[in-house]
């Protein structure tokens, strides 16, 4: 559900304290990417999956959100080692300090995609309060995802984290969506500016959801 954007702000904060060079979002993503893998909500029954998560948010919407310029995205294909299926993820922006990520995976039916949401959930919780707890000193993360309701979702829920790394701030803003057996997540993480508001993101997420 959440986790990547969580484990990238954790990501984040733990590279600061061995090292000097500043945070960026492209850094933070490359996590958020290898964290989604295991985290997309449709864990133990996924399979391949054939919707394209750059035609789900293009880079003209992914710009207006971010306020940011994006050319054509880049698109990877992730192995579930969970589930021997495939998500895929369009990142816009991946080697700049706005970082732009749609993912899209697909469990083997809506029933077991509706009970790993769940799973996943009590996952985030976990992430979230370990986050707390292990964050190096100086670095004050702040954190807020909840379940929410989009039109022509099944399941959603959408929020923000933010942070203060070695005097940098790092902002990130979520949406994920549970439609049938398929599920995206738009989320956006940037350093030195504002993200996303998620009323912004919920809307968004509303017309990824018509494409799906």
């Amino acid at each position: 559900l959440g986790s990547a954007v969580v484990v990238a702000v954790v990501a984040a904060c733990g590279s600061s304290s061995s090292t000097t060079s500043t945070p960026t979002a492209a850094s933070s993503s490359t996590t958020s990417t290898t964290a989604t893998t295991g985290g997309t909500g449709t864990g133990g029954g996924a399979v391949n999956v054939s919707l394209d998560p750059c035609q789900l948010v293009t880079a003209s919407e992914a710009s207006s959100l971010a306020g940011a310029t994006f050319g054509t995205g880049t698109e990877q294909t992730n192995t579930d080692t969970a589930g021997g299926g495939t998500s895929r993820i369009c990142i816009y922006g991946g080697t700049t300090a706005n970082v732009f990520e749609v993912l899209v995976a697909q469990a083997s039916s809506a029933s077991v995609a509706q009970a790993d949401w769940a799973a996943q959930e009590a996952k985030v919780q976990s992430s979230l309060s370990s986050a707390s707890s292990n964050l190096p000193p100086g670095t004050n993360m702040q954190f807020n995802i909840n379940d929410t309701s989009i039109s022509g979702a099944d399941k959603a829920a959408a929020g923000t984290i933010s942070a203060t790394i070695s005097g940098q701030t790092l902002a990130g803003s979520a949406v994920y969506v549970l439609k049938g057996a398929a599920f995206a997540a738009i989320t956006d993480i940037t350093v030195g500016h504002a993200a996303p508001a998620v009323s912004a993101m919920e809307g968004q997420a509303s017309t990824t959801l018509g494409r799906m």
